[in-house]
């Protein structure tokens, strides 16, 4: 359950997929800063988008493939919502318990069990008590 399950059609859509230039890489930032996902990004990949802001800032925009596909990754990563970091943590832990529950035959008295592991709003929970406590 990765980043692949989120929709980014506003993402697609507002940019041509070929074109990376200084105005577009700095909006992008501004929009994980204000959204806190620039913490969650890595060393290199923070370094990486910094040295295409530079590129496309003395060139006029990224023309290399290689870069443009890294700084496109890096931007649906900047784009992701604090909801979508949430529901990641908390799908990872109630597949972690799934296992465990089913191993341990817990489903075989208390069955309701296994629903709620499937519901969205339980999974949001267990995402928040994962990374909030």
């Amino acid at each position: 359950m990765g980043l692949s399950q989120f929709s980014y059609v506003g993402v697609a859509k507002s940019l041509s997929p070929r074109v990376l230039d200084y105005g577009t890489l700095r909006s992008f930032l501004r929009l994980g800063l204000r959204r806190g996902s620039w913490r969650m990004l890595s060393v290199e990949d923070r370094a990486l988008y910094r040295c295409g802001l530079w590129v496309a800032k003395v060139r006029g925009r990224v023309v290399s493939m290689r870069l443009m596909v890294r700084l496109w990754g890096i931007i649906l990563k900047l784009s992701a919502r604090v909801r979508g970091f949430i529901y990641k943590a908390g799908s990872a832990r109630a597949l972690a318990s799934y296992a465990l529950y089913e191993r341990m035959h817990v489903f075989n008295w208390a069955p309701e069990v296994k629903i709620w592991l499937g519901q969205t709003g339980f999974r949001l929970y267990l995402g928040v008590t994962e990374l909030f406590m």
